[in-house]
């Protein structure tokens, strides 16, 4: 917060190259991720990827104002409650416009949005090419993984039985579904929050980490498709039954992952080739472990909101046939991972991450 007294004055160029040395060190590691995803693009996938992106792009663009009103309403809530001004209304205009005209805050968003969007590009580009240099496999081994973790029991079948009811099903869709405005939420708050700039330097080389490692490297190790696609590729007829029960709760109650899953098939089965598949590990499950860390550098309360979400997700992923059981629990080690190698690599280089003092 010192920073942005010091340059209140609306000067960027002196706030540029500081705020770069403080993201030297994800600079560096980002930089190294898009260099390997253009290299292996090159390589198996030349053609570039611009439909998916514009999807992911357009997704993030209709949240904007669900987005906005949060902001809004937390402001205003902290006026009423916390601050409690004479005059409301001048001090919400104030507390508006100083957010959106800080220097420092608007030199701070920028990198981070370009540093937020290469990491999400260079993860789209390396998840295409999966299949092509490891064609799907894993699956049964999974699926028979699952049943012996789970004592002879499939966690789908199971988890119907407890959570069947086609109204808990759509809560858990709603929930699923609900993911996505929090991770976009998460990246934005990211790129653009001033408090605790240590948090979220790791919080960014830990969602590298998550994507880039747990996302492409383990997932094109142990591709997978997951039990949604499992007959679809020629695995057997296991997880029939458990479409089965999904498409019987949609004739009753709204369930909206069975339209994504169809247009994900689509996208990887039709003329234009893109893959969007990917079952192992969790990237669902993976992400909201790490927001849930983050959660906690703010507020134990909130820490603990997450981590209830964050069980939502899991038991989701696998009642919704978009996972295993497996690719949860493994999620939640990559995660817990880069979440401790984000924070070591940050005490290894202490000169390229920002100082909390400052």
């Amino acid at each position: 917060m010192q920073q942005t007294k010091i340059y209140s004055d609306g000067k960027f160029a002196p706030l540029v190259m500081p705020t770069l040395r403080d993201h030297g060190l994800l600079i560096a590691l980002v930089v190294i991720y898009a260099a390997i995803a253009i290299g292996l693009s090159e390589i198996y996938a030349p053609k570039l990827d611009t439909q998916v992106g514009m999807i992911l792009f357009w997704k993030f663009i209709v949240q904007v104002p669900g987005m906005l009103y949060i902001v809004l309403m937390w402001r205003f809530l902290h006026m009423r409650y916390v601050v409690k001004p004479e005059d409301q209304m001048a001090w919400f205009r104030k507390d508006i416009r100083q957010a959106i005209s800080d220097p420092q805050r608007i030199v701070t968003g920028v990198i981070g949005l370009v540093i937020a969007i290469t990491i999400m590009a260079s993860f789209a580009q390396l998840k295409k090419i999966i299949p092509i240099i490891n064609p799907f496999s894993w699956d049964p081994y999974f699926a028979d993984l699952d049943r012996f973790l789970h004592f002879g029991v499939n966690p789908g079948y199971a988890l119907h039985a407890v959570f069947g009811h086609p109204w808990i099903v759509t809560l858990f869709t709603g929930a699923y579904n609900y993911w996505m405005f929090l991770l976009y939420f998460s990246l934005i708050f990211t790129c653009f929050s001033l408090a605790k700039p240590q948090a979220r330097i790791r919080y960014f080389i830990a969602f590298m980490f998550c994507w880039g490692i747990g996302g492409n490297l383990i997932a094109t190790i142990f591709s997978s498709v997951g039990p949604v696609y499992y007959e679809r590729f020629g695995f057997g007829d296991d997880f029939v039954p458990l479409m089965q029960l999904l498409q019987e709760h949609a004739k009753t109650q709204p369930i909206t992952v069975l339209e994504p899953q169809e247009a994900l098939w689509w996208f990887y089965s039709g003329p234009v080739g893109l893959n969007g598949i990917s079952a192992f590990p969790s990237m669902h499950v993976a992400s909201t472990v790490l927001m849930t860390l983050y959660a906690f550098q703010y507020s134990r309360v909130l820490g603990r909101i997450m981590a209830g979400f964050t069980v939502v997700i899991l038991i989701g992923s696998i009642l919704l046939a978009w996972h295993y059981a497996v690719d949860g629990y493994a999620a939640i080690l990559v995660a817990l991972a880069a979440w401790w190698a984000a924070g070591a690599l940050m005490r290894c280089f202490p000169r390229w991450v920002p100082q909390e003092q400052r």
